[in-house]
């Protein structure tokens, strides 16, 4: 027991120091190749920082949320719904008439599938449905396999609500300083992946999955810095960019 109780204590004096000396050298402007995969678990479980899953279903407000969500749209046909986390929910209901815009922080694939059967049983019509999903899912504790399970589950809910057409966003990158401190916001290498899963998913499902006038808030595979305060939300600038970018897919799609 007492080798025991020792052995975890130096676990946790460890995963401290090195979260210290991780956040000594992101203020110093040094630059870390670190994959939080290769950090030993232990240290982050110790340290509290692990990946956690989505629990939004357990929250009161997010049920709070999500039950006055449906009840006003209950029974109501919509020309777009839009479906996201914090990035999309910050657009509001800007979308154009007859739009609704059911986005609300800190979802993932994991809270989306709840949201989306009560708003089947609500008999809610969507006819386009737009996906703004992943990027949460990027630094949450979900496997690959239970994600891609999640999208193909919601797919298959947005035609339950009538959907005539379904477009799927991929995840968004953070600033590259931001997807550098663990748990702020997915690896670069981690969204890279979402990505991926989502393209897979789309393809298999016949679905579309574009980044039509998504680019403008890119450079490379980083978040533009001037868009964002925080290196993962988007300003109002950012915020003006990702709406245009939405009319265009919605309104004038390239294909």
């Amino acid at each position: 027991m007492v080798r025991r109780a020792l052995t975890r204590l130096l676990l946790g004096v460890n995963a401290i120091l090195l979260l210290i000396a991780l956040s000594i050298g992101l203020q110093m402007g040094q630059v870390f190749q670190i994959n939080p995969s290769t950090i030993v678990p232990e240290l982050l479980a110790v340290a509290g920082v692990a990946p956690k899953p989505d629990d939004l279903t357990s929250k009161q407000w997010w049920q709070d949320e999500v039950q006055y969500r449906t009840r006003i749209s209950q029974g109501q046909a919509y020309n777009v719904c839009l479906f996201g986390d914090s990035i999309s929910s910050a657009l509001g209901n800007t979308l154009g008439d007859r739009t609704f815009n059911f986005a609300i922080s800190g979802m993932s694939s994991v809270s989306l599938i709840p949201q989306m059967q009560n708003l089947v049983t609500a008999s809610t019509r969507c006819q386009q449905v737009i996906f703004a999903m992943g990027t949460n899912d990027a630094c949450y504790d979900i496997t690959n396999d239970q994600f891609v399970a999640n999208i193909r589950q919601a797919i298959a809910l947005a035609h339950k609500l009538s959907a005539t057409r379904i477009i799927v966003l991929p995840a968004f990158y953070s600033t590259l300083a931001a997807s550098r401190k663990i748990f702020l916001a997915g690896t670069v290498a981690r969204v890279e992946e979402i990505n991926a899963l989502l393209r897979e998913v789309a393809i298999n499902e016949q679905v579309i999955m574009t980044t039509q006038g998504l680019e403008s808030l890119y450079q490379g595979q980083e978040l533009r810095a001037n868009l964002t305060a925080d290196g993962v939300h988007l300003n109002a600038t950012g915020r003006i960019l990702y709406r245009n970018a939405l009319m265009k897919i919605l309104y004038y799609p390239s294909s």
